[in-house]
């Protein structure tokens, strides 16, 4: 595809039914989450965008603190991506991507996501709704060397990021990789990085081999 490179379709999905990213079982429960972004190149505006539409709250400059939480997923997901019971008594852990991002904005966005249907997340923000759906999704286990994804999301929304009249769809890609570690109290902390890239989106189709944009985030959990 002229300008654009092979594309991909994000008005259809890859993923398997009821699939979310695994965490380690030790991450079960409340974490403080700090994020802060460290680059941004090529499209600024678009890069900010989509920063926003995944739950960026405020300037795009700013550092971020809230909480979190990772819970228990349906055990038939744990058996399905073939992680093990190495660390305790119970199966590898999903992000609540609902709390996630409402905690992000203060509790503000009225998020609705279902962990039996990990794919699709609503929220409202600034007066309007968006809606964020993984189209393609790519798992590391955790293991000993880390752990991580590389998600395709479709996001809908109107051109200024408010669900109105004129939707729009747009195509960004995040890719996380962590690590687990301890501070210098001995106390365990995950630490992980941060790719997000934009893409030009044509009658559905993305341009995935030449983003519009990237940007980079460095992410820290300290159990809370």
């Amino acid at each position: 595809m002229e300008g654009m490179g092979s594309g991909f379709d994000i008005t259809t999905s890859t993923t398997k039914k009821g699939i979310d990213v695994i965490y380690p079982a030790s991450m079960v429960g409340i974490w403080k989450c700090r994020r802060m972004v460290t680059s941004v190149e090529g499209d600024t505006g678009q890069a900010e965008l989509a920063w926003r539409n995944l739950g960026g709250n405020g300037s795009i400059q700013s550092i971020e603190s809230f909480v979190t939480r990772f819970i228990l997923p349906p055990l038939e997901l744990n058996v399905q991506t073939g992680y093990t019971f190495d660390e305790a008594d119970y199966p590898g852990v999903v992000l609540d991507r609902g709390y996630d991002i409402d905690s992000r904005n203060q509790n503000q966005c009225k998020a609705a996501w279902d962990i039996d249907a990990p794919d699709v997340l609503v929220y409202e923000k600034d007066g309007g709704t968006v809606e964020v759906a993984v189209v393609q999704r790519k798992i590391e286990l955790p293991s000993e060397n880390g752990f991580g994804f590389n998600e395709l999301y479709r996001i809908t929304s109107s051109a200024g990021g408010i669900f109105g009249e004129n939707k729009v769809q747009r195509a960004v890609r995040v890719q996380r990789r962590y690590r687990r570690a301890l501070d210098e109290n001995g106390n365990r902390i995950v630490e992980g990085l941060e790719i997000m890239k934009t893409y030009r989106v044509l009658d559905g189709i993305a341009g995935v081999e030449m983003p519009t944009s990237t940007t980079k985030s460095q992410i820290k959990f300290i159990r809370n």
